[in-house]
């Protein structure tokens, strides 16, 4: 039994040294999708706002769209957390592949990497805290203000760029070129 036992121990291991190139996908659309997420629940609350504003707001269109608005918005935090599991998970997995932190920090490529991924952390973190705030004052982020939105989107959108700059990282220290060369 403990065979066994070692044996899928091995295999998840060897799935950990070797699963980087497949799991690196999960933050990026993570955080892409967040940030679409939210600019369309952005957009369906302003255009509430205008609906009031020229006054062409019915209460079963303000009803309709209340609920892109919610939907949008929840699969924004939704898939921001994800993002930032993907991270975590990416990360772990990067660093079994270089075999040691040593190694991983040896190269000022890789450094570069791991810096930012520790930025895009706390940025994806950022918005998921403001939301446990808004919760817990019970408000909306997409609700009255649009300062709020905007203050939850913006380390959305900066991890976005952040993780892009990850990724050409990670391209140029496997091939020794990457998509943002040219």
């Amino acid at each position: 039994m403990n065979e066994f036992i070692e044996g899928i121990l091995e295999m998840f291991d060897e799935l950990l040294v070797s699963g980087h190139p497949a799991v690196i996908h999960f933050p990026i659309i993570g955080i892409v999708m967040a940030m679409a997420a939210g600019f369309t629940a952005l957009f369906f609350a302003i255009l509430i706002d205008i609906g009031d504003y020229q006054g062409w707001m019915t209460d079963s269109r303000r009803e309709y769209l209340e609920k892109f608005v919610d939907r949008y918005g929840f699969a924004s935090w939704i898939m921001d957390f994800m993002g930032l599991v993907g991270l975590i998970v990416a990360a772990w997995t990067g660093f079994r592949s270089a075999g040691s932190v040593e190694t991983a920090v040896s190269s000022d490529l890789l450094a570069f990497k791991i810096r930012l991924t520790i930025y895009v952390f706390f940025l994806l973190l950022t918005p998921l805290l403001l939301k446990l705030y808004m919760t817990y004052l019970g408000e909306e982020i997409f609700g009255k203000s649009r300062i709020i939105p905007l203050l939850y989107l913006l380390p959305i959108v900066i991890s976005a760029f952040l993780t892009i700059m990850i990724s050409g990282a990670g391209g140029k220290y496997t091939y020794g070129h990457s998509i943002l060369d040219t």
